[in-house]
């Protein structure tokens, strides 16, 4: 159980690199220059996550949320190119629910972002480049603030199971 617990969690995370997000309830008007600067990572969460995986005809339910803490973590957009970078530290309080057991664990992230491209498309910032871009909603925007969603429900295939997860994600960075 435990087996197919770590690969439902590891496919909720390859998925979140891999999907694109909705754009309901987002800023109108966003613009690169809101953008660029350095910023501070306030808030992460993962809410609503939910994974079914299918093996060998067994389905295995699970749910998730997680919620960061110990923010220590700067995150900077440069122009020209644009490059968004990070440094520092977080910690992830993870909770998880397969069949009935609740876990919940910690874990320390460093570097949230590593080097790499960023561009603005009307209300959604897209991080990486080609297949690897990722688009997050702008759901607010103002000089000290910038709120972003991620929305999931995707299905994959994954070393002979079928996966099926959902989940809303989002991030707050303040000046």
């Amino acid at each position: 159980m435990k087996k197919v617990f770590f690969l439902s969690l590891i496919t909720v995370f390859s998925l979140v690199f891999t999907s694109c997000s909705n754009d309901e309830d987002a800023v109108s008007n966003a613009s690169e220059s809101e953008i660029t600067g350095t910023w501070n990572l306030t808030a992460l969460e993962t809410k609503d996550g939910r994974s079914d995986t299918n093996f060998d005809g067994t389905s295995i339910l699970t749910t998730f949320t997680a919620v960061g803490k110990d923010f220590n973590t700067v995150v900077t957009f440069s122009e020209n190119p644009n490059i968004v970078t990070s440094e520092g530290s977080y910690t992830t309080v993870v909770t998880t629910t397969v069949m009935g057991e609740t876990s919940t664990e910690e874990e320390t992230g460093e570097d949230f972002f590593e080097s790499d491209e960023w561009r603005l498309d009307g209300s959604t910032l897209y991080f990486g480049s080609g297949e690897e871009e990722v688009g997050f909603t702008i759901t607010e925007l103002t000089d000290s603030k910038i709120s972003l969603r991620y929305e999931i429900d995707e299905t994959v295939d994954f070393f002979g199971a079928t996966t099926s997860v959902s989940a809303t994600y989002n991030m707050t960075l303040t000046k």
